[in-house]
């Protein structure tokens, strides 16, 4: 999977909710096939983890991938359990569940950070004042920072 382009944190938490939402829902739905409620809760926990970094890879901020995966997991299993298996306690399971989820995304909304500044050092385009080390874009002819005329 390639990485994600750049884009605005609030469309990435839009984007993690969703995501997150949707395959938990499929992962409750899919859980209904396992007998017995101890390892269905334990196979859950597993795979609303990678849910969660599979829904934090779309963002770049460690504490929305954090809610963003929290709140589609829960949003997703709420709705999965109500719809295949019913339970009195499914606010509780769901809310105990998301929270593998949300540390999936905080995961790898940490590593996006590093992501990020790495591609900032290798975005075309950018090159330095000679006087002052300051980047500046491809088609400056003063640098921001000294005011000093750039030369080609």
């Amino acid at each position: 999977m390639a990485s994600a382009p750049l884009r605005n944190p609030l469309s990435a938490f839009v984007l993690a909710i969703l995501i997150s939402a949707l395959l938990a829902g499929v992962a409750g739905y899919a859980s209904t096939y396992i007998p017995f409620i101890e390892f269905r809760l334990f196979a859950l926990g597993f795979a609303l983890f990678a849910v969660g970094a599979l829904a934090g890879r779309r963002i770049f901020i460690g504490s929305l991938g954090f809610v963003g995966a929290y709140l589609g997991a829960f949003v997703g299993l709420l709705l999965a359990q109500q719809l295949f298996w019913f339970n009195a306690y499914a606010e509780l399971i769901a809310l105990g569940l998301a929270l593998p989820a949300g540390a999936g995304g905080f995961m790898m909304g940490k590593v996006g950070v590093h992501r990020l500044a790495r591609s900032q050092q290798t975005t075309p385009g950018l090159r330095r004042c000679s006087s002052c080390g300051a980047r500046v874009g491809a088609s400056a002819h003063k640098c921001w920072s000294c005011k000093a005329t750039l030369t080609y």
